[in-house]
């Protein structure tokens, strides 16, 4: 199942992202395999033993983390990114059992249609003022005791904005440093322009722990049942790739 519907002519990610060479390295990024690995086995013991589910990716991309989904059996994914460019890379894959849709995570809505809604290097293309409007979204998607799993990448704490701009160098000089010293100089430009695009908010708005954590359980509709760090654990100081899971009250 793969479909081209409610298409709308839209812009994110491929403004400041060569498409092209993310997809071909994104998968080297520290940690993204484990972080994916993380989220497959979560929705397969989730899941065990029933009929079926429904997945509804947010931001899916070019659709890396979708095709690894995609494997899982009695799965029924719809995949939604805002970026058109991205979708059609991603719906010209004709990933089985995928639906493609050009769409705003904020916006589009199944009432109680799904047992999952889970993004991946995604939630943080969410500007900081729509936080509320997403997270109430992606509760309506839910069926009741659904989950969302999200995951990311998450700064060490900041308070003000010189503060976040610390934090944005610390976290992303981390990774540009280990892709250089791998030789992976594609990996290290993508990451220079994603701290780029964060530095002047330009669809990028990566919280920390707490900020995450608040906003997803402020209005009583989460409940967090799983938190993990994928790495770096040294040094500790600079922020990482997490996996979360939360539960629809």
């Amino acid at each position: 199942m793969n479909s081209g519907k409610n298409d709308v002519t839209n812009l994110e990610m491929s403004r400041y992202i060569n498409l092209d060479i993310y997809h071909a390295v994104e998968r080297s990024h520290p940690y993204y395999v484990e972080m994916v690995g993380e989220l497959v086995k979560d929705i397969s013991e989730a899941y065990e033993g029933k009929g079926g589910a429904r997945i509804l990716e947010i931001g899916a991309g070019t659709g890396l983390a979708t095709e690894d989904f995609a494997k899982l059996e009695k799965l029924e994914i719809t995949a939604i990114d805002m970026d058109e460019n991205c979708k059609n890379i991603l719906h010209g894959r004709n990933l089985d059992g995928v639906e493609t849709l050009c769409a705003d995570a904020t916006t589009y809505c199944e009432p109680n249609a799904f047992d999952f809604v889970v993004s991946v290097f995604a939630h943080d293309h969410i500007h900081y003022d729509s936080a509320e409007k997403f997270v109430a979204n992606i509760h309506k998607n839910l069926k009741p005791n659904g989950l969302y799993l999200m995951g990311g990448e998450v700064l060490p704490y900041y308070d003000t904005l010189d503060e976040r701009t610390e934090a944005l160098y610390a976290y992303h000089t981390f990774i540009v440093n280990k892709a250089l010293r791998e030789e992976n100089f594609e990996l290290a430009q993508i990451e220079i322009n994603a701290l780029k695009s964060g530095l002047h908010m330009i669809g990028d708005f990566k919280r920390h722990e707490t900020m995450f954590e608040e906003e997803m359980t402020l209005g009583g509709n989460f409940e967090m049942i799983k938190k993990i760090k994928l790495g770096p654990d040294v040094p500790d100081d600079v922020g990482g790739v997490f996996v979360y899971v939360f539960k629809a009250i």
